[in-house]
């Protein structure tokens, strides 16, 4: 199957850029993101769990040798037993969260089908009930296999750090401040997101070097969620503020 970005999203880069300046910038400099499409359904959402406070590296050492032994797959997986999962170099917590999920599938208690049918708020309340699935699963998975354009997984680090840099912050943005940034991208976070991604991959992965934002802006060019940022710099420097949250659930 060749999957890419549908036009939706598409259209969604070209408007972040329009809101935001910085994406302009990330956009003239590095080109859009990287198609990081997967396909719906248990295996992508499985490897997204796999994936959970561990590395990419990592992550896609451990896919790939379930996916060698054909083990994502929800049958296989589902009939497996924890031992033969930790195997594979998973911990026991995350053995029973796969294990789970792939019953749950088996059972058709989760159908992907119906689920890639519902709205954005239907799929996370859907997925929220079922162990091992938190806000950060579920909006990767509506990210890349849903692509729905507004799904924003505020507790990752990676895009902490990139809006960190690339809006001249002091420390790391939170969780609950990242909620807030996040809020002036509405209705394009996911590809606010998926811009953030590509620039940290650029500056920190293949060490690219950029120009950063420096604060205080020029008022008059000041965008809405530059204006969130500076005033969460001040109030840093002034002594409020706190320390960055994790990625994963």
């Amino acid at each position: 199957m060749n999957l890419r970005w549908n036009a939706k999203m598409n259209s969604s880069f070209y408007s972040i850029i329009k809101i935001d300046q910085s994406f302009k910038k990330v956009f003239e400099q590095f080109g859009l993101p990287l198609n990081r499409t997967i396909k719906e359904g248990f295996e992508s959402l499985a490897k997204i769990i796999i994936g959970q406070q561990i590395s990419t590296s990592v992550a896609k050492s451990l896919s790939d040798k379930l996916k060698k032994d054909g083990m994502l797959n929800e049958r296989k997986m589902s009939e497996a037993s924890i031992e033969q999962l930790k195997l594979y170099g998973l911990s026991s917590q995350k053995s029973f969260y796969l294990k789970n999920l792939a019953i749950l599938v088996v059972k058709n208690e989760i159908n992907f089908d119906y689920l890639n049918k519902q709205n954005s708020d239907e799929v996370t309340n859907l997925l929220i009930k079922i162990k091992g699935i938190g806000h950060w699963t579920i909006n990767n998975y509506k990210i890349f296999a849903l692509q729905d354009t507004n799904a924003w997984p505020s507790a990752d680090l990676a895009l902490q750090e990139a809006v960190k840099l690339l809006k001249g912050l002091e420390t790391r943005p939170n969780e609950k401040e990242m909620e807030k940034i996040g809020s002036m991208w509405k209705p394009h976070r996911a590809a606010a997101a998926l811009f953030l991604w590509h620039f940290y991959n650029k500056v920190k992965v293949e060490k690219a070097s950029y120009i950063s934002v420096a604060y205080p802006h020029l008022r008059a060019h000041e965008t809405e969620a530059d204006r969130v940022c500076r005033l969460l710099l001040e109030k840093k420097r002034g002594g409020g503020g706190g320390g960055g949250g994790g990625g994963g659930g």
